[in-house]
């Protein structure tokens, strides 16, 4: 029995390292192969204060949890900007390094490790024997699990996901997911230096073989084999993994040394079969809808009312309101090529303004430059009376000019009721402290969130109570999110671009009908469209671009009455 228990006490502690980086894998996109770094870190840390400084067994744990966090933070700054291959290469590197630097250093015991640790003992409880160790890696593992889980399924957990769709998108809402993903990267490092302390005191010896590169991969293969961003999926995954070995030994009477050599065999075929069989593990990522977004979308008897939105259907009296954007001589090359010059305009209030030329215009390019998404290599961008050349995109968001993109750029793995929470800012519960220390703070912002987004789905005329990912959903269904998305954030204007791409018919007039109501709600709205029957619905002005910039500016009637801009738009369309 005391054997069983032992493999159980090594699949607790496992599990600890499983759950944490399936929480940056799975939620966060972020692609670490450094669990194995941060054990070492946490698991030397606990035996250097063990051995030399006689600090309590909890509390050596907790300094070890503390310097592998401590380590994440210094080396996720640079590598959290990096593409995720790059970042897989980083960390294992750094696994590598780490353990190539315990080898060569007499003073954290070389090859043979750091010996003779005292006796683990838990508020005067020592451990001895895997029963002893049995309850307090289980409350451990409870405790790990619930940090996991609140990160993962809060909205922090949301933004998260979110920037693993798309960073881009998330910036475009005023929001900034580098400091959350630094924030969880730190966390998650410090759960499995944590785990590596107790790997160190359950063995008894802090020795280089307990932290090798053949640990990192038996890690990642329990995240494989339960469900990449599933949590239970990874507890599932590291008892089945853990399990091989005693099977071996116990249920076919294998010798020691030769289920060594049968073991990796084992655990390549499992992958194979997952892979082939069950791609998404074996419990498939699955996100809880929390009772907030099912009572704004209609599950509870009190759903929140439809938005009343006023008619935009009023003639217009022909006077144009105060500029609310100014661009002045704004330049951009790409290389030899100059994609914008020297383009300048005004976007006034209350005013649908379009962009109209012919493809290569530098329309698109435009956009991303007066959101921040590209910065201008001349020229002036002033928001009002600011100046916010130079800012970066979620800082342009949040001062109140929100792009949509002709690519959609939804989060495909969020629900649409998700899709459209993301763009309520600003949000407590992606606060790491007030996600921790002030939990009735976010709470009660989420219900608030959630019923803003409920109307604006049914703003746009989709339906809030569908719970699945967004990816699943039509072409226009997408669009009507995006749209939804854009309008949720509040901003005073909206620079729409190609709304009408991919959509035709009924769609694209609901579409036209919704863009004409958010004039109806006061907005500022600039729009790139190819759809000269659609600009001539909507636009109160419009600019003709050439060769990246501006030509001629008036209303579109009078824009197509000329024949040489006639010409230039047909005739390379």
């Amino acid at each position: 029995m005391e054997f069983w228990i032992g493999y159980l006490d090594q699949a607790l502690i496992f599990a600890i390292f499983a759950v944490s980086l399936n929480v940056l894998i799975g939620y966060a996109g972020i692609f670490s192969i450094g669990s194995s770094a941060f054990g070492a870190f946490g698991g030397y840390t606990t035996a250097m204060l063990l051995l030399h400084a006689g600090t309590p067994t909890l509390l050596a744990l907790l300094g070890g949890a503390v310097v592998g966090a401590a380590a994440a933070l210094i080396i996720s700054g640079p590598i959290l900007r990096l593409s995720p291959e790059y970042v897989m290469l980083m960390t294992l590197s750094l696994s590598i390094l780490t353990v190539t630097v315990i080898v060569a250093s007499p003073e954290l015991g070389g090859q043979q490790g750091l010996i003779g640790l005292p006796l683990p003992s838990f508020f005067g409880i020592e451990a001895l024997r895997p029963t002893d160790f049995l309850p307090w890696l289980a409350l451990f593992l409870v405790v790990a699990v619930a940090i996991c889980a609140l990160i993962a399924e809060s909205p922090l957990g949301r933004l998260l996901r979110a920037a693993k769709d798309d960073r881009v998108a998330v910036r475009s809402l005023g929001k900034s997911p580098l400091g959350v993903q630094l924030f969880t990267f730190a966390v998650m490092a410090g759960l499995q230096a944590f785990a590596g302390g107790l790997l160190v005191l359950y063995n008894g010896i802090a020795a280089p073989s307990l932290f090798s590169l053949d640990q990192t991969m038996l890690v990642f293969a329990m995240v494989v084999v339960g469900g990449i961003g599933s949590i239970p999926g990874s507890l599932v995954g590291a008892a089945l993994i853990i399990a091989v070995t005693p099977v071996l030994q116990q249920v076919l009477r294998l010798r020691p040394e030769d289920s060594a050599l049968i073991r990796p065999v084992v655990f390549g075929l499992l992958l194979i079969l997952i892979m082939r069989f069950r791609p998404v593990g074996l419990i498939p990522e699955r996100h809880r809808v929390p009772r907030a977004q099912r009572r704004a979308a209609g599950d509870s008897p009190e759903p929140a009312p439809a938005p009343v939105v006023p008619d935009s259907t009023a003639p217009r009296d022909g006077e144009r309101g105060e500029p609310v954007l100014t661009i002045r001589g704004i330049d951009k090359s790409f290389g030899g090529v100059h994609a914008v010059r020297d383009l300048s305009l005004q976007l006034r209030r209350g005013e649908i303004t379009a962009l109209v030329g012919a493809n290569g215009a530098g329309k698109s390019t435009v956009f991303n430059l007066v959101t921040g998404e590209i910065r201008p290599d001349g020229g002036t961008v002033l928001l009002g009376d600011t100046d916010i050349t130079g800012w970066s995109a979620d800082r342009v968001a949040r001062a109140g000019m929100v792009r949509s993109f002709q690519d959609l750029r939804v989060f495909g793995s969020l629900t649409p009721i998700e899709n459209v929470m993301m763009a309520g800012r600003p949000h407590s519960g992606e606060n790491p402290l007030l996600l921790f220390l002030a939990p009735w703070v976010w709470i009660r912002r989420e219900r608030a969130l959630a019923e803003a987004a409920a109307e604006w789905l049914r703003f746009v005329g989709l339906d809030p109570g569908t719970r699945t990912p967004t990816s699943a959903l039509s072409f226009a269904q997408q669009k009507q999110v995006a749209f939804a998305r854009v309008l949720a954030t509040g901003a005073e204007i909206f620079l729409l671009d190609e709304p009408l791409s991919g959509i035709e018919g009924s769609a694209a007039d609901e579409l036209l009908g919704l863009i004409e109501r958010m004039r109806g709600l006061g907005h500022t709205v600039c729009i790139v469209e190819h759809s000269i029957q659609a600009i001539s619905r909507l636009a109160d002005w419009a600019y003709f671009m050439e060769n990246g910039t501006v030509t001629a500016e008036g209303r579109i009637e009078d824009l197509l009455a000329d024949p040489r801009l006639t010409e230039a738009y047909f005739g390379t369309a």
